[in-house]
């Protein structure tokens, strides 16, 4: 407890204390008051009334005084008891916590990266199979993933050595655009379907002013192609809008409620959000 708080209880006991003596002393003055009415004034009142009252007063004080002093003593044993109590506590909850701590890290083993990605890999191959792959497909599939991988790698590295510029939208520094080109669209759709993986790019929000709110786009739209070309990702919208010639006409196909629509924007930026597909396994990993 706070030994400020506790002055204020005791000063408010001691105002107690003072109140109890004068209100009796204020007794004695009323007391006295229909002695005077009735005449008892002066040598009247005996002086032994007088000593006795204030041999009451003063023994009334004591008894209040001796009691607010075993109040406050009572106090303070509280307050002893509770810090040490509270810092106790406070040892017993650190100990127990190293201790929870220290039996956790020595339980938990050491993971295994090389044997986790193996893992992982097998359960993509049987997630592959239950979307219609043999599992020798489902296999070679994750070759051409890793091929993918490194072909695009290797780009990079000759573009730098050979001082050519880095196009970050050209395909053959895109593992995803490398492994669909080998596959073809159509398995490369069931590949992203057997994954769970959206084949569309779906519109998250249209910007004001932009082509895309001119002809009517909306959130949740399905963006399918593009000049004729499938973009199941963003960055593959973004890289079919950037080429061609400025201020000419492009179709797009979207699929809304179901139904395929065709519009025409102008080449360039299309003035959407959105969501494709995201193979983690197509990723250039690795040096």
């Amino acid at each position: 407890m706070n030994r400020i708080a506790i002055a204020v209880v005791i000063s408010l006991l001691a105002g107690f204390a003072v109140g109890a003596w004068v209100s009796g002393d204020n007794a004695v003055g009323t007391a006295s008051a229909p002695a005077a009415e009735n005449g008892l004034v002066g040598n009247e009142a005996s002086m032994e009334e007088r000593l006795l009252r204030i041999e009451r007063i003063i023994t009334e004080e004591r008894d209040a005084r001796i009691a607010l002093e075993d109040t406050i003593a009572m106090l303070f044993e509280g307050i002893e008891r509770l810090e040490g109590a509270g810092d106790r506590n406070v040892a017993a909850l650190k100990a127990r916590a190293e201790r929870e701590n220290t039996t956790r890290s020595s339980a938990r083993p050491r993971r295994d990266e090389a044997e986790w990605m193996r893992d992982y890999q097998e359960r993509r191959v049987a997630r592959l199979v239950e979307g219609g792959f043999s599992e020798n497909e489902a296999r070679r599939m994750l070759e051409q993933e890793s091929e993918a991988a490194f072909k695009a790698l290797q780009a990079v590295w000759d573009a730098q050595h050979s001082g050519e510029a880095l196009d970050r939208y050209s395909d053959e520094f895109d593992p995803s655009a490398i492994l669909r080109s080998e596959m073809g669209d159509e398995a490369y759709v069931r590949y992203l379907e057997a994954q769970g993986q959206p084949t569309a790019v779906r519109v998250t929000q249209v910007y004001g002013g932009s082509p895309a709110s001119q002809i009517g786009l909306q959130p949740g739209d399905q963006l399918v192609s593009y000049g004729g070309d499938r973009v199941f990702s963003v960055n593959e919208l973004r890289k079919q809008s950037m080429q061609g010639n400025p201020g000419e006409d492009v179709v797009i196909e979207i699929e809304r409620d179901g139904t395929l629509i065709q519009l025409t924007v102008p080449r360039g930026p299309i003035g959407i959000t959105g969501t494709g597909a995201n193979v983690r396994g197509a990723v250039g990993w690795g040096g």
